[in-house]
């Protein structure tokens, strides 16, 4: 628990990585070798928020000074910060943590589940900063500044760091930028690395890190997660992309026996229930690595800074069918999909909210959850709506991309940071480069974007270094045979984890409401699989937590 009121010099918690010590060092005039706690303290003292904002590397910190405390998070979002506020004027104390048991753990702690974020994992598959499940346990937002002085608080922003430089006015010009940014990444990266890896699943950003470190360091080695199936399976591109680097190439390929013992892994280690789909891949991966590297590069981080275009039905519905009335839309939606050669249409008007188009995963729509939780349920404070509703419908398409873009931001990361918390392995993240970042966001839309060319600046740079015959080719999300996993044996992961009676004892929801769900599953309704995954996990997590206030609703459904 913090006292928010003043302290004489700036104390720090710091967790997480610098990349940058050397310069701060030298900007400070400190020792090399200052820890980094040090050095936040004294990069406050000399400019405090423009000092933070010199910090290059994923963290998250605490800073109690003359002025009050201060919660900071880095853009990257692998390091959580929690926070929970008792009292006010003088008797204010703010409980602060990286994970959530260690707040969950402080006296006065409340653990209410809150209802609201029950809804939101059940539409998008996860609960996006400020929410948490628990009812008034908050997290910062990626790149928040949280700020509290003796007359209250908290007061949020968002600072940004000025250019270093102009943005380069020539397409050629930004990509040789870009390209010397990454290199610098990429060295201060595996700086002082004896072991050093790299993850290739055959796509741009993993291609290109893997190309820049391949001319830095000649015992490199790719690592590529394989899957059954060649609808899943990206090993042969990377097997050509990682020949012709001259890297040693590790292909991982994981069974049900793996999956299932990291989705108990799972249970047991998420702060909170987070069902991206590639997350047991993930943990898998990073298990595997821990002791075999003393640090792996990873291209997350360059959708959200390149960002994207979102798919075509989804413009028409967001720029043109958003103004069609409701009931009009239903009637069309009914239409079309009654019509064999018309269905593959019918997502265009097919949608309660014009967001829901957006949304990554499909999990519950917003009137199925209102039956099963037996609930009103709204979206409007969730993250990606209060987003959304940043930007108004337009045509533009420069509108669109936009939008798209701040949505990709909006939506968690936390695959990661929960799978580097529960294995203890060592990522390391080019992308977040804090000024490769801001130089690729800075750059003209048509540089990150044209139509044809998605990340047109990475796939340029990607060409210097691999010709693209050997990568150009149809790419999708990392994943893994979702389908294969639930249905292996008789689907028993959801007759384990979906039983009603197992739900009863829960009390969050209708059990009958959840087995129906699987049992329409198991018949060979396969639209619902993120549906039961996401109940799955939510089962299997609630069954290795200790009991805490529900929240129930006062007439659940039955």
């Amino acid at each position: 628990m913090v006292d928010p009121g003043p302290s004489p010099d700036p104390a720090v918690d710091f967790q997480g990585e610098l990349y940058n010590a050397v310069e701060l060092c030298r900007w400070l005039g400190l020792p090399l070798g200052t820890p980094a706690a040090a050095l936040v303290s004294a990069a406050w003292q000399r400019a405090e928020v423009h000092g933070l904002l010199r910090l290059d590397g994923v963290f998250a910190l605490a800073l109690r000074s003359a002025d009050g405390l201060v919660l900071y998070r880095d853009p990257s979002a692998l390091f959580n910060l929690y926070w929970h506020a008792q009292g006010t004027g003088d008797a204010l104390r703010v409980g602060v943590a990286t994970h959530l048991d260690d707040l969950l753990a402080l006296p006065g702690t409340p653990r209410r589940l809150s209802r609201r974020s029950l809804h939101e994992y059940l539409r998008f598959l996860d609960i996006a900063a400020p929410h948490t499940l628990y009812e008034d346990l908050h997290a910062v937002e990626p790149g928040q500044l949280l700020r509290w002085s003796r007359n209250g608080g908290p007061v949020a922003s968002r600072p940004q760091a000025a250019a270093d430089s102009p943005p380069p006015t020539s397409f050629d010009d930004a990509v040789d930028r870009v390209d010397t940014l990454l290199q610098a990444g990429v060295r201060a990266r595996l700086a002082g690395v004896p072991r050093a890896a790299a993850f290739l699943s055959g796509g741009i950003d993993s291609s290109l890190l893997c190309a820049i470190a391949s001319r830095q360091r000649g015992d490199m080695s790719a690592v590529t997660v394989g899957f059954d199936g060649t609808g899943f399976d990206e090993t042969p591109v990377a097997q050509r992309i990682a020949a012709h680097l001259g890297l040693r190439h590790e292909v991982l390929r994981f069974d049900q026996a793996q999956y299932l013992q990291a989705f108990a892994t799972l249970a047991r280690g998420l702060e909170q229930p987070m069902a991206d789909p590639a997350t047991p891949a993930t943990v898998l991966a990073y298990s595997h690595c821990r002791g075999r590297y003393d640090a792996v590069l990873d291209g997350m981080g360059a959708d959200e800074s390149v960002g994207a275009m979102p798919p075509r039905h989804v413009r028409l519905a967001v720029g043109g069918a958003s103004r069609i009335p409701r009931p009009l839309r239903s009637a069309l939606t009914r239409g079309l999909r009654a019509l064999p050669g018309l269905a593959g249409y019918a997502p265009i008007v097919d949608f309660e909210h014009p967001a829901d188009t957006m949304i990554r995963w499909k999990g519950f729509t917003r009137p199925e959850i209102v039956v099963l939780c037996g609930e009103p349920v709204s979206f409007a404070e969730t993250q990606f709506y209060r987003t959304f509703a940043r930007f108004p419908a337009s045509f533009r398409n420069g509108a669109h991309f936009e939008r798209y873009s701040a949505l990709l931001d909006a939506m968690p990361c936390d695959r990661l940071n929960q799978a580097l918390q529960i294995t203890g392995a060592t990522m390391r993240f080019p992308f977040w480069d804090r000024a490769t970042d801001r130089c690729i966001r800075e750059l003209r839309t048509d540089f990150r974007h044209r139509p044809g060319e998605p990340k047109r600046i990475l796939r340029t740079l990607l060409a210097r270094y691999v010709p693209s015959q050997i990568w150009d080719l149809p790419k999708h999300s990392f994943d893994f045979p979702l389908h294969d996993f639930l249905m292996a044996d008789d689907h028993a992961v959801l007759r384990r984890h979906l039983d009603p009676d197992l739900w009863r004892a829960h009390a969050l929801m209708s059990p009958a409401g959840v087995w129906r769900c699987a049992q329409r599953y198991i018949a060979g309704e396969r639209q619902l699989v993120f549906r039961v995954w996401a109940l799955a996990l939510l089962g299997a997590w609630l069954e290795k937590r200790p009991t805490f206030a529900t929240g129930a609703p006062t007439s659940p459904a039955p």
